[in-house]
């Protein structure tokens, strides 16, 4: 089984904010990630395993505000064929939370490795991961991804569909306070409907983006999109006002693919990593 990495949490005023591992993908080629760079741009400054692939961290986020319990992105969800994903369970329990303490799940879009945690079962049997949550989703997405046949296509049937059917899915439209700090962020382009978390308490901010970035070298190249980019050009554009934001603003940066945690400002155009471990 794969280890289960653990990271201490980021505290902002009354925020708690806790990266929690799904695992990770390991087998990423790195073409598709630099799709827009040419070789020599990118390779010098990337690592590659000895398969020559980029290895993409999975960080959920757990947020605790006063009673709540906030959880961002569901990871791939637990898979018998790939042992080094699905362990979000296992990493919530090591920080003392239940799948029935979650009363909020943010799925920032409905790509499989973020959404693929958030329900159980298969066909009729299936039903949400998390018994007492409420889930948000962008109502871009859902108009995307949610028709049956498109869901059954993305193998999102028994994954997104059930959301709906038990009523308990709520779509953004925008920004959306749902929680004191704690308020839903439209970044689209990666899909439509695609979203980061913005927290605020006081004078300090930080920022979850989701797949906004894929590698650190995004946010010195926020022109380059990868292969999964639904809609390129809106995604160039909304790296680019986000990355300019976060400087601009000395906002914390948390990410979902970069090397866990995935805790990091942007100083003077490129990714500096914080350490929390």
């Amino acid at each position: 089984m794969a280890t289960v990495h653990r990271a201490s949490p980021v505290r902002l005023g009354p925020l708690v904010l806790q990266p929690v591992s799904d695992g990770a993908i390991l087998q990423m080629d790195p073409a598709s990630i630099f799709k827009d760079a040419r070789p020599e741009e990118w390779q010098p400054y990337v690592t590659r395993n000895a398969q020559g692939n980029v290895e993409l961290a999975l960080t959920c986020l757990l947020v605790r505000v006063g009673d709540r319990r906030i959880l961002v992105d569901t990871g791939f969800g637990p898979r018998a064929d790939r042992p080094e994903v699905g362990l979000l369970g296992d990493s919530l329990a090591a920080v003392g939370v239940s799948a029935a303490d979650i009363d909020t799940v943010v799925i920032s879009h409905a790509h499989g490795d973020h959404i693929g945690g958030a329900a159980r079962g298969a066909g009729e049997a299936a039903s949400p991961a998390f018994p007492s949550a409420r889930y948000w989703l962008g109502r871009g997405d859902w108009d995307y991804f949610g028709q049956p046949e498109r869901a059954a296509q993305m193998g999102l049937a028994d994954k997104l569909l059930p959301l709906r059917s038990a009523e308990r899915l709520d779509l953004a439209d925008g920004e959306e306070e749902i929680a004191p700090g704690v308020r839903l962020l439209p970044l689209p382009g990666h899909t439509p409907g695609h979203m980061g978390v913005a927290f605020t308490a006081g004078q300090e901010t930080a920022v979850y983006v989701g797949d906004l970035v894929h590698h650190p070298l995004q946010i010195e190249h926020p022109d380059w999109s990868p292969v999964f980019d639904a809609l390129p050009p809106l995604s160039r554009e909304t790296r680019r006002g986000l990355i300019e934001r976060a400087r601009r603003e000395r906002s914390l940066v948390l990410s979902y693919h970069l090397p866990f945690p995935g805790v990091g400002r942007v100083d003077s155009g490129t990714w500096q990593g914080v350490a929390i471990l």
